[in-house]
């Protein structure tokens, strides 16, 4: 019988069936190197051997994973996976997880409304720690498929009236979640749209008692609120809305309003040949700003910090060296530049010419230097260079950038000596202190200047409403500009959601109900409440990554097909969420980082931590998931190749940073000896810091 014909069910049983009628229960380890290779695609065999046969001896482990293969084989006298030094399973064999996790990314929830059964019933994998941890998240993930799915049919029926079909659903993710408030209250609301007072009262109650007795603790104030409306019979039915694709005014403002006198501090400090740092609060217009400024005096580049770099050592500089990089395309370095290079761009060193570790600061202003010629070689025709969010930045990306512009001021131009202007941007009060101090001493010095910005008056916010296309009504832009607060940010998130909920359509205007308070986060929030499910977990994916992720990384992390991952992806786009491999705004990545559920915030990490590891990502970076994710068996070991990876790169304060955690880690282990090795390690290193000083 050809592999076509058979099909695996592991959800509510571990069943091999084939279309002739023939049926095989699975063997418990059978049935979970099955869903293994289902979920996570092609696998060395060693790996698997290893999940499976954990306390055996590599060559029993791959003997036995052999001999259960053939046994499989030879029950359904076909091939159903193939392969020698990897394992697969043959194109064709059909996984109900997979039809659900396809089902799941494409937004078609029938399967999973339908789907009551957990993954692998009933089997437990004590004996193979790696296997059971995998399968367990493999478990949670499957159950936060069903919770979206729910919602998302909750709300669709609720917004099509159907509201005892969609209070059916609403119990069930209920039973899903007995804890959540979000939960508890659709059914109290669904309960009484269904005209059913008293039991949506009861299940308020009901609520109380769950919370005090898990947590010892009230409801939320907007649980409570909603009892109260539904005692006194003034809760709202819900409007019903359709998506809506966001003009692209709304997206990009076609003006700069408001800031002539910054901008002519610009063109100022330009003339002067100074670095600048422009400072302000969270949306409050510092990208746009640098942006049309540098626009305006001719090519520039956009360096970005993005949150996660703190954790990684010259992540940022990874970064941007590579965009000089690829905008260089072919152009031949001197050796020894293309050797240093290779330190952070591992593809761009030479063949069988690696460079040696660092071990000393010469070797470290060796490193700098050669970073400067190839700066001067990429930022040939560039006339502005800015660096975004420099709170982000690492602390050896800062140090190095720096050095590099400093060494700019000054220097003289020429052709083998471009000398672009450099603007940095960044939030107030979140620099780190020594880099706070190093750009005021910039400043004292007369070699920046600096800038602050302030919230727009309310006289300014005017002309931005008109070409957002707010309505010409007094009384709506009045409470607009009240709630906004002078962040363009956040009155471009307010218009967004009164767009995006059909408000403006609907013209209801008067008495409008604005429901925000002081923090622009909750206003996001409440736009990515009407995200598809595999929207918002593309979302949440990406938030977990925090820097450096593609769609396909995203697509890893969620276990989802590629394509399915990239529409949900252009739905993120098209809605403002994410703007190219980033967030369209941090304040936004905060938004869906903070919405993140705990359990599934702690899948995340875990299927992050996995998903870099294959693709080589830096080992703090997979360290600090694994932390994250609750798996300090697995952190502390990648905490020591991160301490001596920095130790390479004469990272000292990093390394001692990294064998601290891996210490902290291991105690978490209750093992003392790598514990006391690691804190050794951690000590010798800040003797030598001592001596050499900071780098």
């Amino acid at each position: 019988m050809s592999a076509s014909l058979w099909h695996v069910r592991l959800m509510g049983s571990a069943i091999l069936t084939g279309s002739a009628g023939g049926e095989l229960r699975l063997e418990r380890k059978l049935a979970a190197a099955l869903a293994y290779l289902a979920l996570e695609g092609a696998t060395p065999r060693s790996r698997l051997a290893g999940l499976l046969w954990p306390e055996s001896p590599e060559a029993t482990a791959r003997n036995n994973l052999s001999q259960m293969l053939r046994k499989l084989r030879l029950a359904v006298r076909a091939e159903l996976v193939a392969g020698s030094d990897s394992l697969d399973l043959l194109p064709g064999v059909e996984v109900d997880v997979i039809r659900l996790r396809q089902g799941f990314a494409q937004g078609r929830t029938g399967e999973l409304l339908a789907q009551s059964g957990e993954l692998l019933p009933g089997l437990s994998y004590d004996d193979c720690p790696d296997l059971d941890d995998w399968i367990a998240a493999e478990r949670e993930r499957v159950v936060e498929w069903r919770r979206l799915a729910l919602r998302a049919e909750v709300a669709r029926l609720e917004q099509d009236g159907d509201h005892p079909a969609a209070l059916n659903h609403a119990r069930t993710l209920l039973e899903l979640d007995p804890v959540s408030e979000e939960a508890w209250r659709q059914v109290m609301r669904l309960h009484y749209l269904s005209g059913d007072r008293p039991a949506a009262l009861r299940a308020y109650h009901r609520c109380k008692e769950t919370l005090q007795r898990e947590f010892g603790a009230e409801p939320l104030p907007e649980t409570a609120q909603l009892a109260r409306e539904i005692n006194r019979g003034t809760i709202p039915a819900p409007a019903v809305t359709a998506r809506t694709t966001l003009p692209l005014a709304v997206l990009r403002p076609p003006q700069l309003i408001g800031r002539e006198a910054e901008w002519a501090q610009l063109e100022e400090a330009w003339e002067r040949g100074q670095m600048i740092y422009v400072e302000g609060d969270p949306g409050v217009g510092k990208s746009r700003l640098v942006m049309d400024f540098a626009a305006s005096k001719g090519t520039f580049l956009e360096f970005r910090g993005r949150p996660g770099d703190l954790h990684q050592p010259f992540t940022s500089s990874a970064r941007n060296y590579r965009v000089l990089a690829e905008r260089l395309g072919n152009v031949t370095l001197e050796p020894w530049v293309q050797r240093e290079l290779g330190r952070v761009l591992p593809e761009y060193a030479p063949a069988g010419d690696a460079a040696e570790p660092l071990t000393s600061g010469a070797d470290l202003l060796r490193y700098r230097q050669a970073m400067t010629a190839f700066s001067y070689v990429g930022y040939r025709g560039v006339d502005t260079v800015i660096a975004d969010d420099l709170q982000f930045y690492d602390a050896p990306s800062t140090r190095d950038g720096l050095y590099f512009f400093s060494n700019l001021f000054g220097a003289p131009r020429g052709p083998d000596r471009p000398a672009p202007r450099v603007i940095g941007a960044y939030r107030t009060g979140e620099l780190m202190p020594e880099v706070l101090r190093d750009t005021e001493e910039l400043v004292r010095q007369g070699i920046a200047v600096h800038i602050r910005l302030r919230p727009l008056g309310d006289d300014l916010l005017g002309p931005l409403m008109d070409d957002l296309g707010v309505p010409d009504d007094p009384a709506l832009r009045r409470r607009l500009a009240h709630y906004s607060g002078g962040s363009p940010l956040f009155l471009l998130e307010i218009v967004k959601h009164l767009i995006e909920s059909g408000t403006f359509a609907r013209g209801e205007l008067s008495g409008l109900n604005l429901p925000i308070t002081a923090r622009v986060g909750e206003i996001i929030s409440r736009r990515l409440s009407r995200l598809s499910a595999p929207a918002l977990q593309a979302a949440r994916a990406a938030a977990t990554l925090q820097s450096d992720f593609d769609v396909e990384l995203v697509a890893e992390v969620l276990g989802a097909p590629l394509f399915d991952t990239a529409a949900a992806w252009e739905e993120l786009e098209a809605a403002g969420v994410v703007r190219g491999s980033g967030f369209w705004h941090d304040l936004v990545y905060e938004a869906v980082a903070g919405g993140i559920p705990t359990t599934v915030r702690t899948l995340l990490h875990r299927a992050a931590a996995r998903a870099l590891d294959r693709a080589g990502g830096h080992s703090a970076r997979v360290a600090r998931h694994w932390q994250e994710g609750g798996k300090p068996d697995h952190a502390a070991p990648a905490f020591l190749r991160a301490a001596r990876e920095a130790r390479d790169h004469f990272q000292l304060t990093e390394t001692v940073q990294y064998y601290s955690q891996a210490a902290e880690a291991f105690d978490t282990l209750e093992q003392p000896g790598p514990a006391a090795a690691a804190r050794g390690e951690a000590a010798a290193v800040q003797a030598q810091l001592l001596t050499v000083g900071v780098q």
